[in-house]
């Protein structure tokens, strides 16, 4: 005797929702591909949407956590190295206090947009404009984000010639940073500057970073000027030939700033 067939249903759900379910794939299975497309569009959006906009906002949550732990580290560190900074200006202080080293000057940065190349000399001078507020005058050293530019030579109102570093009238009182050897500073030709008058018993690597050494008073103390590229020692002669890469690209300038003397 057949049983009942919603007894059967009710005493074996498993079995009923097997049987459901397989008739329903018959049904879908013999449907027209026009009826199966939006179907299967609305089950999509229906089921898995929903999820996928989840895992979506999931993944950014976490790549925005990530982004945010670097940049705390990232602050922690500038923070660490601003404190040793500090610590070490304030015992440099100290120290030249104790010794009766003369204070170290302090300087008005200046800011100067690019106006034109100098006509005259448009290898090795710029003109840049200033506020009219500004007091300013010749031989002040000017420079970029990333190092010594030059200096200041003509200053008319608010419009200033700068000379150039590439330029053969200006030279700069030099020394290594890690060796402390020191030199001169000057251009020759093509797109690096010559540190001079370094004796060949000092020493000078490639790698090494230059800086201006302040002797002369026109320059300040520690402003980089590029890296050394090239070291060669002649046979002949008491100097070394040393080709220093500049940190400037004087092809690309569009902002200086001028160091202008703080009054007391």
């Amino acid at each position: 005797m057949i049983a009942n067939p919603r007894k059967l249903f009710t005493e074996n759900k498993e079995i009923g929702l097997a049987i459901i379910l397989a008739a329903l794939s018959f049904i879908i299975l013999i449907m027209p591909l026009s009826i199966k497309r939006p179907m299967a569009t609305y089950t999509y959006l229906a089921t898995l949407s929903p999820f996928q906009g989840v895992s979506e906002k999931l993944k950014r949550l976490t790549e925005t956590h990530q982004t945010n732990k670097w940049l705390r580290q990232q602050l922690l560190e500038r923070e660490l190295e601003i404190a040793f900074a500090r610590e070490a200006l304030e015992q440099n202080a100290r120290l030249r206090d104790s010794l009766g080293f003369r204070e170290l000057r302090e300087y008005e940065v200046i800011p100067a947009e690019l106006e034109a190349i100098d006509p005259k000399r448009r290898d090795n001078a710029l003109l840049v404009s200033v506020r009219e507020d500004y007091q300013l005058s010749p031989d002040r050293a000017v420079v970029g984000l990333n190092g010594l530019v030059g200096k200041t030579t003509n200053v008319l109102k608010n419009t200033v010639t700068v000379e150039l570093l590439t330029s053969p009238n200006c030279r700069v009182a030099a020394r290594d940073q890690n060796t402390r050897a020191m030199g001169i500073i000057k251009w020759e030709r093509g797109t690096d500057l010559l540190m001079d008058n370094v004796p060949i018993r000092d020493v000078v690597e490639v790698g090494d970073t230059i800086i201006s050494s302040g002797l002369g008073g026109l320059f300040p103390e520690g402003l980089p000027i590029g890296v050394v590229s090239e070291v060669d020692i002649p046979e002949r002669g008491f100097f070394k030939n040393i080709k220093v890469k500049p940190f400037v690209d004087f092809n690309r300038i569009d902002e200086v700033f001028i160091l202008g003397e703080t009054e007391d």
